[in-house]
This record gives structure tokens, sequence and C-alpha cells, in this order.
């Protein structure tokens, strides 16, 4: 028989039970901890077996002076210059003149195309199931048109002679001068106009199901309190949907910068596999002297200032993400 005392009892709730030991970590992917490295691993070494050697190639082009007499009649004319590349294209009017262009044009892509696809994703939420199925079939149609292709269709629909958007617009308004309308005779308009209509009309689809999809996991919990509180739909939305959503706005939203600061596809068809002057962009120019004037160590010089341009933005991206990561923990 044993006795319990007051000091057995005390001493017993003043320690308490004996903490569990820590379970031993054993092996490298105890715990899991480096899984996800391990899991990362192949596609790491897949992107630098494949880019490592094109890089290095393109690095080591913008040193030399090669066009395509020098590499094709006389290599021996080839030859390591230096700096002196990167000293042309940087201090060429053109070139500063172009990278404005593209940033402007840019700018105006993304932001118009970011704000008509929430405004088309928040509609979808609004419509009947049908609807929204007919929109969603509608629109992966247009994802699954080839950029050419739908540069080609935009040509024709803002021709001068003929285009249905000139006659729609002559019939709306009666104004003749709208009749046989160019659309392309001034870079600003069919540039900023025409050319961001073709860009904007190819890039919804993505945006508009990505949005919708992002939408569809706001709590309903929250949007009803919110109203409860007194919030209206615009509050509610700027409170409570954008935080939410902000993770799939920020990769959308680098995704759309990377893509149409290189476009390319869509003016070359829009203008007729010929864009003037006034019309290129990044994309166009890199075109223009690489292949068309066949200046490859310019056009290599181009293209390493166009990926540390992206590259920027990327590490902007990457510092957001992780800022939004950290506050959510």
């Amino acid at each position: 028989m044993s006795v319990t005392t007051d000091e057995t009892v005390t001493r017993s709730e003043s320690t308490g039970p004996a903490p569990a030991e820590k379970p031993q970590r054993r092996g490298f992917f105890a715990a899991g901890l480096y899984i996800p490295y391990a899991l990362l691993l192949p596609a790491v070494v897949a992107l630098v077996g494949v880019l490592a050697y094109p890089l290095y190639s393109l690095f080591d082009l913008s040193f030399k002076n090669v066009n395509r007499y020098a590499y094709l009649v006389n290599p021996s004319l080839s030859k390591y210059i230096g700096f002196d590349g990167y000293t042309k294209i940087f201090t060429d009017d053109q070139f500063w003149e172009v990278v404005l262009r593209s940033i402007y044009f840019t700018a105006e892509l993304v932001v118009l195309s970011m704000v008509l696809g929430m405004l088309i994703a928040l509609l979808l939420n609004r419509v009947s199931n049908w609807v929204k199925v007919t929109v969603i079939t509608v629109l992966m149609f247009v994802w699954a048109i080839p950029a050419l292709v739908t540069g080609q269709v935009f040509r024709w629909l803002f021709s001068s002679n003929g285009g249905v958007v000139d006659y729609l617009l002559f019939e709306i308004t009666g104004d003749e001068s709208w009749k046989h309308y160019d659309w392309f005779a001034d870079p600003t308009v069919g540039l900023y106009v025409v050319g961001a209509a073709v860009i904007i009309w190819g890039a919804l689809p993505f945006l508009v199901l990505g949005l919708n999809a992002a939408l569809t996991q706001v709590p309903k919990e929250l949007m009803e309190a919110a109203k409860l509180d007194g919030a209206t739909g615009l509050q509610a939305f700027r409170h409570v949907t954008i935080p939410v959503i902000r993770p799939f706005l920020m990769i959308s939203a680098a995704l759309s910068f990377i893509w149409d600061f290189q476009v390319f596809a869509q003016i070359f068809s829009l203008r007729n596999t010929s864009p003037e002057p006034g019309y290129w962009t990044i994309g166009t120019y890199l075109y223009q002297k690489g292949i068309v004037a066949s200046k490859y160590s310019d056009s290599s010089v181009i293209s390493l200032a166009m990926i540390l341009m992206m590259l920027a933005v990327l590490v902007f991206y990457i510092r957001q993400m992780l800022k939004i990561g950290a506050n959510e923990r």
C-alpha cells in the first residue's frame, strides 16, 4: 500500500510530465526538408543544360564583329572587339527610342489586359452556367489561334479598303471620313491602338480564366461579413478580394510583362512582315538587326540588354512574392 503525501503531490504538479524527446533526423531526406530541393533539381539541371551554352555563345558573340559576310564568306574577319559593340548600341539614339517605346507599349498592354481580364472574370461570376461555358469555350478558341493568324485577321478588320471597323464606325457616326480611314498611316495609332488590340485580344483568355479561378478562392464568409459591416461592393473588392487573389495578380502581371515586352509575331503579321521603324519594339528591332540586316553581334548585345531588363522586373516580382509569403505566415 502506497501513501501519497502532500510533498509528492506538490512535486508532481510542479514538474509536470516529462518532455518528449525530439526525434533524431536520419538520412538526407529526414522530415521531408530536402524533398522539395530534390524534386526541383532535375528541372534546374535541364534548364542549365539547355540554356548554358546558348547564353555563353550569345555573350561571346557580343564581343565580336560578326555579320553575314564575316560569318559565311570570310570568317577570318571575325575578331574580338571588346566593348565596342556595347558602346555602338548604347550610344545609338534609335536603340533608346525603341526601348522607351517598348516600355510604354508594355505598360499599356499590361494595365489594359489586367483591367479588362478582371472585369470579364467578375462578370463570369454573375452569369448563368451555360453563358459561362459558352464564354470560356470562345476564349479557349481565341487562345488556340496562332499569333500570326490573329495579326492577319486584325489587319483585315482595320483595313482602309473595306475594313469591318471602318464600315461599322461609318454606320454609327455617319461620317464619310471613316469609310477609308487608314489606321496604319500614323504609327502611334497603328501601334498603340490596333497593335494593342491584337495583343490584348490574345492575352485575355489566359487572364480571364486564371482570374476567374482565383476569384472562386475568395471565401464567401469574408464577403458576407464585409457586407454586414456596411462595406460597398467596391470596398469589399478592394479590401477583401484583392488581398486574397494578390499572389495570382502578381504572377499574371509578371508573365504579362514578359510576354508583352518581347512581342513580335502580332506586329510582324499586322504590318505584312515589314514593320516600319515607327512600329519597332524591342522584339521587332532585334529581328531587323539580327535577321534583316544580319548584324549578329549587334543583335546579341540587344538580346543581352533585353534579358537584363526582364530580369530586373523578375527580381522585383520575386521580392514582392517573398514579402507576401512572409506576411501570410
